[in-house]
């Protein structure tokens, strides 16, 4: 079972994710640090949580296509020991291999920044990171990326962008859809989770991991949790 910390950036700043209502989203207010500055935030999550992986949300990127690269190479040479996971909108080829020359980390294609899939079939499995997002039941990209499975590489993200930051959570029916489609998958959840036993639950099972923001913000989960990857 792998915790997965996640920072939202948005204009420099870690914000606090809400429901997937980035219009709303404001710097994130952290009982680990008094400050939402990125290399702040990333500390903490280390100290207090011994991470090894980061996932990122490049807000910039995903919502206006301008990426906050001298940022994300910054963390990249000043934290040379964590994996990194990048989502920043990559929609083709031309962008998927830009981002990958520039080496910040595995890459994440987030279905909602898609438009058609056929490119995806190019790709090395073990090359970059799948997110499947949703808002509600509602599936946010094109009907391929989430019915031809055969397209996606081994770690799968089950985002549900309406359950981020609200504590209701996992949403174990995405999860269990998922799974049927490929059992074979590395499945994470994304949004919803509020404590430890949550991860418990999840971890029970048979999930890879969780990407976690809320619950670490705020205290729910305390612990020390040495995961790897």
């Amino acid at each position: 079972m792998n915790l997965i910390p996640v920072m939202d950036l948005m204009a420099g700043q870690v914000v606090h994710a809400r429901r997937g209502e980035r219009d709303s989203y404001r710097p994130v207010h952290s009982t680990l640090c008094p400050s939402a500055a990125p290399e702040a935030i990333l500390q903490a999550f280390i100290e207090h949580f011994s991470c090894a992986t980061v996932y990122i949300a490049d807000l910039d990127a995903i919502r206006f296509g301008r990426p906050q690269l001298t940022l994300l190479k910054a963390l990249k040479v000043n934290f040379p020991t964590i994996r990194f996971w990048v989502d920043a909108g990559i929609f083709d080829l031309g962008t998927f291999a830009r981002w990958h020359a520039a080496e910040l980390g595995t890459l994440v294609i987030g279905s909602e920044s898609l438009s058609e899939t056929n490119w995806l079939a190019t790709l090395a499995r073990d090359s970059w990171i799948l997110s499947l997002d949703f808002k509600g039941t509602a599936f946010l990209g094109p009907p391929d990326a989430l019915s031809q499975s055969e397209i996606w590489p081994q770690k799968v993200l089950a985002m549900n962008l309406a359950q981020v930051g609200n504590e209701a959570g996992p949403d174990y029916d995405l999860l269990a859809s998922l799974r049927r489609k490929s059992p074979e998958l590395e499945l994470y959840a994304a949004g919803g989770v509020r404590d430890e036993s949550d991860l418990r639950a999840l971890e029970q099972r048979g999930y890879a991991g969780a990407l976690v923001a809320t619950a670490l913000h705020n205290g729910s989960i305390k612990s020390k949790i040495n995961r790897k990857l």
